[in-house]
């Protein structure tokens, strides 16, 4: 099977587009289904550039069509190079395929088993019978997995812009003001700096509420003596950033303090372990291990990280789960955390970059125990 790998020779987005693409059409000659259908719309921003909300891509061995509806005809014309376009009016993605007559021309047509709903691809079996349809897993996932030039600047900057604002809300943490007040200010500044927008919604928590893992914002108001949990990041040409820290508004009490120490040591522990060619695995469970030995174990109770790009949870996931080893070139979050109900939650995150011989911390934000006076 030819390798699924690109070249570092690829610099600008465009011509990385051209290499996945080719990369997947050689899958198709060698030993793939005579078609594949690309559906998700990460992939397909991937694949084309196209940045909107509904498009598909139809590739075999030696063409590649995107379609769209009518809202994109003028976008799609602007973004999608080096491949035809179609727009599809008053009819379904699957209509469409069904009137190219595909069941004449080829055997076999893949599609993104995990992405494609159950009621598009019992569709596409019935109005494509009798050409087969083949789900598939993965193709896309593995070759996004590991970040371009391009890619990797758009991350940086990403996270630069996060950092920055990070800086200037943090001052803004007062008595009276609220949860809701903080997440408002991060999306507002982060656009303002040139975002395309959050990575996702940003999590701001103060006091008990703090742990709840994935707590959204209310209008719980931070009084003195409180835990401040900040999680967000930020879009730059669709790729993400993510990070997360832990403050103390008041002097912090032994408890926080000592649980605040464990989990920095136990991210540290898994920044140090981060390197291609060591297992997911293996990381997550040195971390776990760190927080268990102190008591703390079965307050971590969620994977220690994921990799990040289009997509805020992407391969490669860090968890028990996962024995693949890490690749050169990926994007994660290390990002370990304790969380005692009714007291307090605690979550360090840093974005890192894997490499032959370690890792590079993208992400910069002091991780020390931050008490706000």
């Amino acid at each position: 099977m030819p390798s699924r790998r690109l070249s570092r020779i690829e610099q600008t987005a465009d011509e990385r587009r051209r290499a996945a693409v080719r990369t997947i059409q050689r899958l198709l000659r060698a030993d793939g289904p005579d078609a594949l259908v690309i559906s998700h719309m990460p992939h397909v921003r991937y694949l084309t550039g196209f940045t909107g909300s509904n498009g598909w891509l139809l590739l075999r061995p030696g063409s590649a069509l995107f379609m769209t509806d009518p809202r994109y005809r003028e976008q799609a014309s602007q973004e999608v190079r080096g491949m035809r376009t179609q727009v599809i009016f008053g009819r379904t993605f699957s209509t469409a395929l069904q009137e190219m007559r595909l069941h004449e021309k080829i055997g076999t047509l893949g599609f993104e088993a995990d992405h494609l709903s159950a009621t598009i691809a019992a569709n596409l079996k019935k109005l494509l019978r009798p050409l087969r349809v083949l789900p598939l897993s993965g193709l896309v996932e593995e070759l996004r997995s590991v970040k371009l030039e391009d890619e990797l600047h758009a991350i940086r900057k990403a996270i630069a812009i996060s950092e920055a604002v990070y800086e200037d809300v943090v001052p803004l943490l007062r008595p009276g003001v609220t949860e809701i007040d903080i997440a408002a200010e991060l999306t507002y500044r982060q656009r303002r700096l040139g975002a395309d927008g959050d990575a996702f919604p940003p999590i701001v928590l103060f006091g008990k509420r703090s742990s709840l893992v994935h707590g959204q914002p209310t209008r719980a108001k931070l009084t003195r003596r409180s835990p401040v949990l900040i999680d967000f990041g930020c879009r730059v040409n669709g790729y993400g950033s993510d990070l997360t820290r832990t403050l103390h508004f008041g002097p912090a009490p032994r408890a926080f303090r000592s649980a605040y120490e464990t989990v920095l040591a136990a991210q540290q522990a898994g920044c140090d372990a981060v390197q291609a060619g060591v297992p997911a695995a293996e990381i997550d469970a040195l971390v776990r291990s760190h927080i268990a030995e102190a008591g703390l174990g079965d307050y971590f109770e969620h994977g220690l990280g994921h990799g990040i790009g289009l997509e805020m949870h992407e391969t490669p996931l860090l968890s028990w789960r996962n024995t693949a080893p890490l690749e050169a070139g990926e994007v994660i979050t290390i990002e370990p955390g304790v969380y005692l109900p009714g007291a307090f939650g605690i979550r360090i995150e840093d974005d890192l970059l894997v490499t032959l011989d370690g890792s590079i911390t993208l992400s910069s934000l002091p991780r020390a125990l931050r008490e706000l006076a």
